[in-house]
């Protein structure tokens, strides 16, 4: 483990190392590091944690719990990013007509942690927020943004700031059978399925259904699978219930060589023809496995990119605002050197 390091309240340690699993995932905010080590205790709850590969950081945090076993020499920590605070704290507010970015200020502000990046501002919120958490309540402020712009939100920690990062940006990376996949795996369910809502409003005290949306042909196959959604002022009601729809749910995973690209949030490209997984992927959960000489990813793939999404008790109005470009944050040259044409990019 020569390229790995890790800094504990800036102190370097290196060849200590018998195994180190660094993860994330798209839903919920925190990346995790655990560390199993030889020799001497190195850390103490609350130290600050710097992990690195290559001489690139790839994770700030802080020691959560630490642990050693009587019988053996190993000692085991692990450590989440600042994000963890957003949902280790609760708050009682109430906004009226703030801006996310606004809201997101408050919350970090209090917390003492650093805000990042975050997208323009294209909507006002206004919602009470009792005993709810620092994640939610920023959430809850992006996903009334999301139902204006269809764009999606996740909120993360880099380099010990929080960002508001719009998921699906394509990375440099391409997995294929022929060299850098060891095993996969693909499966297919209906235990989540939703084909039809139902949309209604109260007025007087009374119930008003208003309309229904469907998946006809999920429901001529698999049954009724029914949800309702209330009827919201400005918002565009119909593209909200189709949102709610959700047909098959596939999955997949992949276990292949290790590389530090491959986080959630990103697209990757993938060639696997014994699965038929061909084309760009979503990565929904990544857990990357460092451990003697040898680094493993284990990925779990999305098929529909959506967003996590929290509902507070008031609605809200949005504002009339100019698209806002988002740039790449990455290249993507070997997937269109792979998939030159005619591939869909979801």
């Amino acid at each position: 483990m020569e390229k790995l390091k890790i800094y504990v309240n800036g102190k370097e340690y290196k060849n200590i190392f018998t195994r180190v699993i660094w993860s994330g995932a798209i839903h919920g905010t925190a990346r995790k590091l655990e560390v199993e080590y030889l020799g001497d205790i190195i850390t103490n709850i609350g130290d600050g944690i710097v992990f690195s590969y290559e001489d690139e950081k790839l994770f700030h945090g802080k020691v959560f719990q630490h642990s050693r076993k009587g019988e053996t020499e190993i000692k085991n920590f692990y450590a989440y990013d600042n994000s963890i605070y957003l949902n280790k704290n609760n708050f009682v507010k109430n906004f009226f007509q703030k801006k996310p970015s606004e809201i997101l200020k408050e919350i970090c502000g209090e917390l003492n942690l650093k805000v990042g990046k975050f997208p323009k501002d294209e909507v006002t919120c206004t919602y009470p927020a009792i005993d709810r958490s620092g994640y939610e309540i920023i959430l809850n402020a992006y996903t009334i943004q999301h139902r204006k712009n269809k764009k999606i939100y996740s909120i993360v920690s880099n380099e010990q700031a929080i960002d508001i990062v719009e998921q699906g940006t394509y990375t440099d990376v391409l997995l294929t059978s022929a060299d850098n996949i060891s095993t996969s795996s693909y499966e297919e369910s209906i235990e989540n399925m939703i084909n039809q809502i139902v949309i209604y409003k109260v007025e007087n005290e009374k119930q008003q259904i208003l309309n229904k949306v469907e998946n006809a042909e999920d429901k001529k196959k698999f049954g009724l699978f029914q949800q309702v959604m209330e009827y919201e002022k400005d918002v565009d009601n119909i593209a909200n219930a189709k949102d709610m729809l959700k047909s098959v749910e596939k999955s997949a995973r992949i276990y292949c060589l290790g590389n530090i690209l491959i986080q959630a949030g990103y697209n990757i490209g993938i060639q696997e023809p014994h699965t038929g997984l061909i084309g760009s992927f979503l990565v929904k959960s990544d857990t990357h496995i460092f451990e003697g000489e040898t680094y493993f990813c284990n990925i779990e793939l999305a098929f529909e990119n959506v967003m996590d999404k929290v509902q507070f008790e008031n609605k809200e109005k949005a504002k009339k605002s100019k698209k806002q470009k988002v740039k790449k944050a990455k290249k993507k040259d070997k997937i269109d050197e792979l998939f030159s044409e005619g591939w869909d990019k979801k």
